[in-house]
């Protein structure tokens, strides 16, 4: 007990105690896990002393509160349990607080040291943080120091820049200004041109061009001091120039043809091959620059110096190659005419000189690239006058239509159109104009023999007498053969000779002319072959009888209208004439005196015959194939109403007879006139009868023989037989009309079934 005394502390000490502990619990609040280990500890502290089971249940109590706070409380009933074993018992309040805080202070300087050195760890990082801010810091001012002078340095850079290329700039105007003055001042320096220029042929092109500089741009200023002084001087060095240039070419090509022709003297240069050779030999003579040249001349054909120039340089160029072919294409020519007729010559000597013209169109093309065909004219046409100068003899000789015709064929067909049309057309231009005069020397010679065949064979054509046979010994053809050129060719046998002619004629040249002057002859054959069968007709007529003269006509005109229709072209022609008739009135009244040639004012002779009394200008439209219409229609008509005649002819006298009674309006009754009595109209129609059964048929019969087209006998026909027809057909009128029934049965008229049997059965 009095141990127990002495262990529990003065009043004093525990109300400083409690003190203590009130503050501490009002500053230091426990948490919840730390008032349920207090509660645990109060309830063994109650029962004092401490029983180990009941500590070691605790600390396993202890140990079950959780996760967080395990380990703290296992530490602190050990620490109480090593306190117990120090201290049996606590005999006063003082010495559990002071228990109690040096358990706390053990225990919160246990718990706290994980965090103490944490927090000295943070202490420790968050100072080299520090200072990791403070070298951030630095390096960033030394940043934004950097950037400034880097924007100070731009600055000045930029500015170096734009400085550099201002002095740029300005160095290149002035390289430029200074350029352009010494461009200004070459125009001036004459000498330098002169001395270097004419004298080296390799540099005549930039020479050539210097010189046009220099004239342009002084052409341009004439308002600079002594540039006129200069421009004479330019224009007499481009003289100079171009003398020389010409000089050039033309020693160029010389050179070429003497070696030409010293090789053409040991070889025969007639054919093709050796002709190719020699044109090889031309080229490799001649310069290489020579090609420059000239192509610097053709860069400047639109001023006329050089236009002459190049003009000059082609025709000494012409000349020299003439010089080289013109004696070996005569002696080739002149191989051709020895041993050939004339078209194959026209034929042998146009291919020649076609392989000729392509192989001259080369060469030229090889030196003058650039220039008209027209140029090479200057060769090709004197080479081709050989052959038009070999050939024009023979067809100037000629006067057979068929030879000129051929002649003219082979020149139309064969060379223009087929060799001249296609794609060598370009390369043979130069020979047109050579073979198209001769196609018109031929066409005019062609003209001139149509001309006199025209006149000797048709205009004055003196039949003879097998002519005038019409119908006696001519035989009946098949009707049924279709008739194509060649069957009416040979149907041309048929008529007569003049016919024949014009249409051989007009067949033969209608390719062979052009068809204005084609038409023109055609118009004037035509006209001269229908007066000739016209004049033939006549004699036929004498000899054989109107109707044979008629369808001798009409079977000549229809072959010949028919055959016209193949022709297309136009047969009319327009006549412009000087009409004086008018003018006799005014020259009869001046020489009676009835008007003065001394009157003043509009009265006077001569202003009337000015005025009034000019010559008239008359038209006059001339077709010559619609006068063969014409003419074929009035023959027609004349055939047809003299078969008619040949049939009807008494009735249609009886039928004018009673028209001009009727017209006289007389009383007297129609069958008591003496040309109309019963035995009149009964002879009358015996006649027409007798004429229909044996005249008609006989006529009919003739104009099938003569005329072999069946349409051309129905449209002949048709009139004939509308004609007899209408004739009885009037006669039945007035026998019913005039007569009575008695004389009626006594005329034997041909009932109309009986007399259009007899017709059709003609027809």
């Amino acid at each position: 007990g009095a141990a127990t005394m002495a262990a529990i502390p003065d009043k004093d000490k525990v109300t400083s105690g409690y003190n203590v502990a009130q503050v501490w619990e009002r500053f230091a609040p426990l948490s919840f896990e730390q008032q349920n280990v207090l509660d645990l500890l109060s309830q063994p502290c109650s029962r004092w002393p401490f029983e180990e089971d009941q500590v070691e249940v605790a600390g396993k109590e202890e140990s079950i509160s959780g996760n967080g706070r395990e380990s703290d409380e296992k530490h602190l009933v050990n620490n109480t349990g090593e306190v117990l074993t120090s201290c049996d018992q606590f005999v006063s309040a003082h010495e559990f607080y002071k228990w109690f805080a040096d358990v706390e202070t053990s225990f919160l300087s246990e718990r706290e040291m994980v965090y103490t050195q944490y927090a000295d760890t943070l202490k420790q990082q968050g100072a080299a943080l520090n200072d990791i801010l403070s070298t951030i810091d630095a390096a960033l001012t030394s940043y934004d120091d950097l950037k400034l002078q880097q924007l100070k340095v731009k600055g000045r850079v930029n500015s170096v820049q734009a400085t550099c290329d201002r002095l740029e700039r300005e160095r290149e105007n002035l390289e430029n200004f200074a350029e352009e003055i010494a461009n200004k001042l070459s125009f001036f320096d004459l000498h330098q041109i002169e001395t270097t220029g004419i004298k080296d042929k390799t540099s005549v092109v930039e020479m050539l061009g210097k010189i046009e500089d220099g004239i342009a741009y002084l052409t341009s200023h004439t308002q600079y001091l002594s540039s006129a002084t200069y421009l004479t001087k330019y224009r007499a060095l481009q003289h100079k120039a171009l003398s020389s240039v010409k000089e050039y070419t033309q020693n160029a090509f010389t050179t070429a043809t003497n070696v030409v022709l010293d090789a053409a003297s040991t070889r025969n240069t007639a054919t093709g091959i050796e002709m190719a050779l020699l044109d090889v030999k031309f080229k490799a003579a001649v310069p290489d620059d020579l090609q420059k040249v000239i192509g610097a001349i053709q860069l400047r054909l639109s001023r006329q110096d050089y236009s002459r120039l190049m003009h000059d340089i082609q025709r000494f160029y012409s000349e020299k190659r003439i010089e080289v072919l013109s004696e070996a294409v005569e002696e080739h020519l002149m191989n051709y005419q020895s041993s050939n007729e004339l078209p194959m010559l026209i034929r042998l000597g146009c291919a020649y000189l076609i392989q000729l013209t392509q192989m001259e169109y080369q060469l030229f093309r090889y030196f003058f690239p650039s220039s008209d065909c027209e140029a090479l004219k200057l060769v090709i046409t004197p080479l081709c006058t050989i052959l038009y100068e070999i050939v024009r003899p023979y067809f100037i000789a000629m006067y057979d239509i068929t030879s000129l015709c051929s002649i003219v064929s082979i020149l139309k067909a064969e060379i223009l159109d087929e060799q001249f049309g296609s794609e060598k057309g370009e390369a043979l231009s130069a020979m047109r104009p050579v073979i198209e005069e001769i196609l018109a020397d031929v066409q005019e010679r062609l003209v001139y023999s149509m001309q006199h065949y025209i006149r000797d064979e048709i205009a004055y054509y003196t039949p003879t007498k097998e002519d005038l046979t019409f119908g006696e010994s001519k035989e009946e053809e098949d009707k049924e053969k279709e008739k194509n050129g060649e069957q009416k060719a040979a149907d041309f046998t048929n008529l007569y000779p003049a016919v024949q002619n014009t249409l051989l004629c007009l067949s033969k040249t209608y390719s062979c002319l052009e068809l204005k002057t084609f038409g023109g002859l055609a118009q004037e054959v035509i006209q001269y072959c229908t007066d000739s069968c016209i004049v033939a007709s006549q004699e036929i007529a004498k000899a054989s009888g109107l109707l044979m003269s008629q369808l001798f006509l009409i079977k000549n005109l229809l072959a010949l209208r028919e055959q016209l229709s193949l022709f297309d072209v136009d047969f009319g022609s327009q006549e412009t004439e000087l009409d004086f008739s008018h003018m006799r009135d005014h020259l009869r009244r001046i020489l009676r005196g009835e008007s003065s040639l001394f009157a003043l004012g509009a009265s006077n002779a001569v202003f009337q015959l000015i005025g009034n009394a000019r010559p008239r200008i008359s038209k006059t439209h001339f077709d010559s194939k619609r006068e063969l219409e014409k003419k074929l229609k009035v023959a027609c008509e004349s055939y047809i109403m003299g078969v008619t005649k040949l049939s009807v002819e008494p009735m249609l006298s009886f039928i004018t007879k009673v028209t001009t009674t009727r017209v006289a309006s007389t009383k007297k009754a129609l069958k008591d006139h003496a040309f109309a009595t019963p035995s009149k109209l009964i002879e009358i129609v015996t006649t027409v009868n007798t004429a229909l059964e044996d005249t008609l048929p006989k006529a009919i019969g003739k104009m099938k023989k003569c005329l072999d087209s069946t349409n051309t006998q129905l449209v002949l026909f048709k009139p004939i037989k509308s004609n007899i027809a209408e004739a009885h057909g009037q006669i039945a009128h007035l026998l019913e009309s005039e007569y009575d029934s008695e004389t009626i049965k006594m005329v034997p008229l041909m009932p109309p079934p009986k007399l259009m049997a007899i017709l059709d059965s003609l027809s």
